[in-house]
C-alpha cells in the first residue's frame, strides 16, 4: 500500500485524520458490534469522501476454536461492503495449542483466559494484528476502528474512545497507529437497528432458537451461559475438546464452573468420569 502523509497536529482526532487521508482499518470479528461499526463508519466514509485506503481485519483464532461459520461470514462482510479483507493468525497454532503451552509452562497455575488475564486477546488477536499493521503501513497514520461498546462492561466502559496504539506505532519511522471505538456509546437497540438498515444480515449464531447474546470464539470464558449452551450444541468437537481440556488438567474453565456440567450428554465417558472426580477432590 502507498505511504501516508503524516497530519501535522499535536491533538488529533479520528475523523480529522481520516479525512485528511489517514487510513482505516476495521476489526472484524463476525460479531454484531463489529458489523454495526462497519456499516456505520463505511457510510461516513461514502458520505465524506474519504480518499485513504480502506481495509477489514480479522484475527482468526483457529477451526477448532471459532464458530465454524465464522470464516465464510466474516468474508461475504468484506465482500458486501466492497471492502479488501486479511485474515491474521498467530504464528504458532491455535487458542487450543496456546492454552496447553501455558499448562505445560507452569501446571500449578490456572491455564484458561480469564477476565484478568485476557491472554487470548492479547496474543492471539492483537499481536497478529499489530504485526499485520507494522508490514503494510511503514508510515502514515492508520486508523484501528473497533465495535466495543460501553454498555458491554465495566472495563469497556472505562476506555477511551480514541487512543495512540503503542504497540503498533513507531514515531521515529514516522508511522502512528490509533485505536478507535466509534461506537462506544451505541446501545444495543441501536447496533441492531444499524443492522437492520443495511439488510439485516447477522452471523448465524444470532438466528438459533434462542440466539447468542454476543458473538466471539465459539466458547468464551467471558461467554454467557446461553451462550455457551449453543457454542457446546453447535460446535460439539470444540466443546468436547475444552473439556478434556478440564478433565487432563484438572483446572475449571472459570473459577467454580465446569464447562462439562453444561451439555454433559455431548461427552465421552473417559472425560466426564475424569471431571466428576476432580470435582469430588476440591
Amino acid at each position: 500500500m502507498r505511504q501516508l502523509p503524516l497530519f501535522p497536529v499535536d491533538d488529533p482526532d479520528p475523523l480529522s485524520l481520516l479525512r485528511n487521508g489517514a487510513a482505516l482499518v476495521l476489526s472484524v470479528s463476525g460479531g454484531k458490534d463489529s458489523d454495526a461499526m462497519s456499516h456505520h463508519v463505511l457510510d461516513i466514509r461514502q458520505s465524506e469522501g474519504w480518499s485513504g485506503d480502506v481495509v477489514m481485519i480479522h484475527a482468526d483464532l483457529g477451526a477448532r476454536v471459532e464458530w465454524h461459520q465464522t470464516p465464510e461470514y466474516v468474508e461475504n462482510l468484506a465482500q458486501r461492503k466492497g471492502v479488501p479483507l486479511h485474515v491474521v493468525r498467530w504464528q504458532h497454532g491455535d487458542l487450543i495449542d496456546r492454552i496447553w503451552q501455558r499448562y505445560h509452562k507452569d501446571p500449578s497455575r490456572p491455564c484458561w483466559p480469564s477476565a484478568k488475564m485476557r491472554y487470548c486477546t492479547a496474543d492471539l488477536k492483537r499481536s497478529p494484528i499489530n504485526r499485520w499493521l507494522r508490514n503494510h503501513f511503514p508510515t502514515g497514520n492508520v486508523i484501528c476502528a473497533m465495535g466495543l461498546r460501553a454498555e458491554e462492561s465495566y472495563n469497556r466502559a472505562r476506555r477511551q474512545t480514541f487512543t495512540l496504539r503503542t504497540d503498533a506505532s513507531a514515531p521515529t519511522k514516522g508511522r502512528f497507529v490509533y485505536d478507535w471505538l466509534p461506537i462506544h456509546d451505541w446501545t444495543e437497540a441501536a447496533v441492531w437497528n444499524c443492522i437492520q438498515r443495511h439488510g439485516g444480515i447477522a452471523h448465524p449464531a444470532y438466528r438459533l432458537e434462542q440466539p447468542n447474546q454476543r458473538l466471539s470464539c465459539a466458547l468464551c470464558v467471558l461467554a454467557s451461559l446461553n451462550d455457551l449452551i449453543n457454542g457446546a450444541v453447535h460446535n460439539p468437537d470444540t466443546y468436547c475438546e475444552y473439556c478434556r481440556i478440564e478433565a487432563i488438567t484438572g483446572y475449571s474453565f472459570r473459577k467454580d464452573f465446569w464447562l462439562s456440567d453444561v451439555k454433559p450428554e455431548l461427552l465421552p465417558p473417559e472425560t466426564l468420569n475424569a471431571v466428576r472426580e476432580h470435582q469430588r477432590t476440591i
